[in-house]
């Protein structure tokens, strides 16, 4: 009898294998697909097939959805429904309503979520679970404690005082003192009543004149003074443009003229009276020498007519501190004084704490007294009631006072995450290892304590040291707005590969670096790692691990059983599933990609042909066994 089993089963294999074909080919666009194949084996005399995937790596594409994913390694993503796990290799996942990251089936893709505390840290991860993206995420704020700066401070740099000058010099006129008179003076007529005077201007005529002394007795230097004024007034050459007057008990003898260069001289008589006033014959004085501290305003070069007592000039302006300043010198021996210097002490007063003045080659020099940025003017007017009449040079802002800083700003946030602009300023002192700095804020925020103090570099200018002010450690600032007092440490040490601060001679580049702080953020983005790694960012720029994609591996990933739309299922053939971290399993995740399908089109096309032309052969085979079969049997009628 024949037997027909053999070629009918091969006819039936055929067409499973033509149907296997069929659907790889059907699947040549399907994401995670893997090819499958059957082998034909001989089974007791008979033919058998079986069906097998082949889990190859396919290619790997770019689609650029954030939740696609696909695997670099002969992992399986596992993903769960109602309760039941299964295992895929297809990674076309969205985010659904609940935020679960799912499938197209809604299969929820299983891996570990990280237990993120309120201030945005974690603190663990949670059982192999649901993958939750909470776009609602929010970030609690976080009080800054500690600000990093970077940058060098330039060790050339100095601070100056701020330096005003009067415009012009102050100078003298032509005078000459007595040494001295013993009184009474005894003046007689053709023995001790003559003396003579010379004024010769650098610019006009010279003139020469005998003073004749009216004959008496001189009992003091006032009658002295007015006898030989009223003789020089009776000169039609001398007077207007010389005269004598009681200097403090001292008789001097002075040009009236402004002018720089006239010489006034002094000369015996022919009835020499010269040495009993304290005169020696030929005694000179030129005008235009330079005024110092003991000089006579009156003496003067910018004086036109005598100060007298009560006599003002006003000093106005500004203290370094931008302070608003009046003051007034009153002429006088009993008033303010009657000195260059007297007027030099009035300034002082007026400017005490701030700036002080001194009289320097002739010039009225008015210097701060701390170096640095000013705010200070000066302006020394003549009051219009005055009698004397002065000539005051303006004063001239000769040096700007500058500070030798560095300053730097950067934001921290309280502890309900409002922002504060912090100023630090660095002054460099004149210890050459040392910077004095200071912290100010730009709102309504105050510094409690420690918001100042000294930066210490080395020689070699390295950062030594921040030392604060007060026997504190830290700066304390008070937001003022509800939040809690924060507590500020300033870092100039090198940190996680920045370096820190620096003093050399070089440009200055102080930047603040970073801060410990940040105000309260939602999540705004995310995205999946090649360790499965799914990192949530925030608006700050600070990003925070949300969660980890499991993975899992099977010691022989061909005995899986395939239950449709890619998703497979353990069996006693592939063993339990070894559920890790891509790392641990020696696979990646490509995020924003999918694996391609394994399906060759043309070896499919080869094979098909090959399975059509076996189908065709069976086929023919149980024809021919029917037409034995039908020529036996006519034999046997």
């Amino acid at each position: 009898m024949f037997s027909f089993h053999i070629p009918v089963a091969a006819l039936e294999k055929q067409q499973r294998h033509l149907e296997i074909l069929g659907e790889n080919i059907a699947n040549i666009n399907t994401p995670g697909y893997k090819t499958r194949r059957m082998t034909f084996i001989e089974t007791l005399g008979t033919v058998n097939g079986i069906d097998q995937v082949q889990f190859k790596q396919g290619g790997i594409t770019y689609t650029g959805n954030p939740t696609d994913m696909a695997i670099n390694g002969n992992s399986f993503f596992i993903i769960k429904k109602n309760g039941e796990t299964v295992y895929t290799r297809a990674g076309a996942f969205r985010i659904n309503a609940d935020g679960r990251l799912v499938n197209n089936d809604g299969y929820t893709v299983q891996g570990w979520m990280e237990n993120i505390t309120s201030s945005g840290v974690n603190a663990g991860s949670s059982p192999l679970g649901d993958i939750i993206i909470d776009s609602n995420l929010v970030m609690a704020a976080q009080a800054t404690q500690n600000i990093w700066l970077s940058g060098n401070l330039n060790a050339g740099l100095s601070s100056v005082a701020e330096v005003w000058v009067s415009g012009s010099q102050y100078t003298k006129k032509a005078f000459l003192e007595s040494s001295g008179i013993s009184y009474p003076l005894t003046v007689q007529s053709g023995v001790n009543d003559e003396f003579i005077i010379s004024h010769d201007p650098k610019y006009q005529e010279s003139v020469t004149d005998t003073i004749k002394l009216s004959a008496g007795t001189y009992n003091d230097i006032d009658n002295l003074v007015n006898e030989i004024n009223t003789q020089i007034g009776h000169s039609l050459d001398l007077a207007g443009k010389v005269e004598a007057i009681n200097q403090n008990g001292v008789l001097k003898i002075r040009a009236i003229d402004g002018l720089s260069g006239t010489i006034l001289k002094l000369n015996s008589g022919s009835n020499d009276v010269l040495a009993d006033l304290g005169f020696t014959d030929g005694a000179t004085s030129v005008s235009g020498e330079l005024a110092t501290s003991s000089t006579e305003l009156n003496d003067l070069l910018q004086i036109t007519s005598n100060l007298v007592a009560g006599d003002k000039l006003h000093i106005d302006g500004k203290k370094s501190n931008a302070d608003t300043i009046e003051g007034i010198f009153t002429y006088g021996s009993t008033n303010d004084g009657t000195t260059l210097g007297d007027l030099i002490n009035t300034i002082n007063n007026v400017y005490s704490g701030s700036s002080v003045a001194e009289i320097a080659d002739g010039k009225i020099v008015l210097t701060d007294i701390e170096e640095g940025d000013s705010a200070t003017t000066i302006s020394l007017t003549a009051d219009e009631n005055n009698v004397g009449q002065i000539t005051v040079p303006s004063f001239v802002n000769t040096v700007a006072g500058v500070t030798g800083r560095v300053s730097t700003s950067i934001v921290v946030y309280d502890s309900l995450g409002k922002s504060h602009n912090l100023t630090i300023d660095f002054v460099k002192t004149r210890d050459e290892g040392t910077w004095a700095w200071s912290i100010t804020g730009a709102g309504e925020e105050e510094i409690i304590r420690g918001g100042s103090g000294r930066a210490v570099f080395d020689n070699s200018g390295n950062f030594l040291s921040f030392i604060y002010d007060g026997g504190v450690d830290a700066v304390t600032l008070d937001p003022r707005n509800g939040a809690n007092q924060m507590t500020l440490r300033i870092h100039g040490e090198a940190f996680e590969g920045f370096t820190g601060i620096s003093q050399y001679d070089s440009v200055s580049t102080l930047h603040g670096r970073n801060q410990d702080g940040r105000k309260s953020e939602s999540m705004n983005g995310f995205r999946i790692d090649n360790d499965g790694s799914i990192i949530g960012s925030f608006g700050t720029g600070e990003e925070i691990k949300l969660g980890q994609i499991a993975l899992a591996a099977f010691k022989d990933p061909i005995g899986l059983q395939k239950t449709g739309n890619g998703y497979y299922v353990a069996t006693d053939v592939s063993g339990i599933a070894h559920v890790g971290t891509p790392e641990s399993q020696n696979a990646t995740i490509e995020p924003e990609s999918l694996e391609l399908s394994t399906v060759d089109l043309a070896d499919q096309f080869t094979k098909m042909i090959e399975a059509q032309r076996a189908y065709q052969a069976a086929s023919r085979v149980i024809s021919t066994f029917e037409q034995i079969f039908e020529e036996t049997s006519r034999l046997k009628t």
